[in-house]
């Protein structure tokens, strides 16, 4: 008899969300979670797998396809026993939408820089935003991004990102919104120099 691990992968997949163009919005009614520039996207559970390579297999197999609307996969290591209304995955893995792993729960060496254009990444969009620093330690990044009015004024915000929601962008980034970005960025860090007691 087969002996059963402690632990089952759950293999969820990411896609852009259906006829939506490739590029990014900002979704005033469609995403009211999200008001400044981001992607729609939809996740769907794939499979449980008894073991991580067996997740991996089929990461490979949607890709092979050559699908345009897939956005990237996510595994999650859960304990075999608390599937249902967990929230603390034993680990995670990030791959990108060629199949390839970006980041793992345990990385603690910075894949970006301050200044670059990142996505952060949650169940139903990938907002964009810039990266204004990394912290080793916990394994996260500080990341400013941008709500944006009717009238198309910016109002900045910074946002404590987990390194493995935040990825490269996966859309080219339009002029206006590098600007507004690279402008919340110099607000961002003037603020934090402003807070220092000396």
């Amino acid at each position: 008899m087969k002996k059963q691990t402690k632990s089952i992968f759950v293999l969820e997949v990411y896609e852009f969300a259906p006829g939506e163009s490739h590029t990014y919005q900002v979704y005033k009614e469609k995403c009211y979670r999200c008001a400044g520039p981001c992607a729609l996207t939809w996740q769907t559970k794939l499979g449980y797998f008894e073991t991580l390579r067996d997740a991996e297999k089929n990461i490979k197999k949607i890709v092979r396809r050559n699908r345009d609307d897939v956005y990237g996969f996510v595994i999650k290591e859960m304990p075999r026993d608390c599937l249902v209304d967990t929230y603390a995955p034993l680990s995670i893995r990030r791959y990108l939408n060629d199949g390839s792993l970006w980041c793992t729960g345990s990385d603690e060496t910075a894949k970006f820089k301050e200044g670059d254009f990142v996505e952060i990444a949650y169940d139903d969009y990938a907002e964009l935003g810039i990266v204004q620093d990394f912290d080793n330690a916990g394994g996260s990044y500080t990341v400013v991004a941008c709500n944006i009015d009717e009238k198309g004024h910016a109002e900045f915000c910074t946002r404590l990102c987990d390194a493995t929601c935040v990825l490269p962008p996966s859309l080219p980034v339009q002029k206006k919104y590098a600007a507004a970005l690279r402008r919340g960025l110099k607000q961002a860090k003037k603020e934090s120099a402003d807070e220092l007691p000396f």
